[in-house]
């Protein structure tokens, strides 16, 4: 933050970090009770890569600590993805949908730890509709908060169509559960997911 930055009032936003994601956990039962959505088993964190040393070295120490968390606990998959904006991505499998939070917020926390927190983009949470089509919860590490994004179609989509009704109602829906994302301006969609 510079001088003129306090001058005039300005201040730099502070990320909120991974805590409430574990929101998210105790949101599957409501989502699957009264929403009829199903966890898919796969949930991604996406964040910005550095060029620089130490982070590289924070990225091998973090790929290394998912092998041995995915050794002693075969539950839990993991790989990696490095898409065409040059943005990461860790990606998660298993059939427990807590430990898929658990895992994300630890990966997240370590990051945010190493003085990397502005770094981190998303965490996103694949579900299944009772029709089988896919929507995602998406957690935006810099504003703590959650929104869904149900594409018409799938991800890969060149159309690229939404269906905002249905996005506005599951938001609606999830209000007392989610802390949700209030400005619909910020409920980014994520086209063509590595998963």
């Amino acid at each position: 933050m510079g001088i003129f930055d306090s001058l005039f009032g300005r201040q730099k936003p502070v990320p909120v970090g991974p805590e409430r994601l574990f929101a998210m956990s105790t949101a599957q039962i409501t989502l699957e009770t009264s929403q009829s959505l199903t966890p898919s088993g796969t949930a991604a964190m996406c964040f910005k890569g550095v060029a620089s040393g130490p982070f590289v070295q924070i990225q091998s120490e973090l790929d290394q600590m998912l092998q041995v968390a995915a050794k002693n606990d075969s539950t839990v998959k993991y790989r990696t993805f490095k898409d065409e904006f040059g943005y990461s991505w860790l990606i998660f499998d298993s059939a427990d949908f807590q430990e898929l939070v658990t895992t994300i917020h630890v990966a997240s926390r370590t990051l945010l730890d190493e003085g990397y927190g502005s770094q981190l983009l998303f965490a996103i949470f694949s579900f299944k509709t009772s029709a089988s089509s896919s929507m995602y919860w998406i957690y935006n590490y810099k504003r703590g908060t959650f929104f869904p994004f149900v594409p018409t179609v799938g991800t890969s989509d060149k159309l690229r169509q939404r269906n905002n009704p249905e996005e506005l109602r599951l938001a609606a829906a999830m209000d007392k559960e989610l802390p949700m994302e209030p400005d619909i301006e910020r409920w980014y969609p994520v086209w063509d997911l590595p998963f």
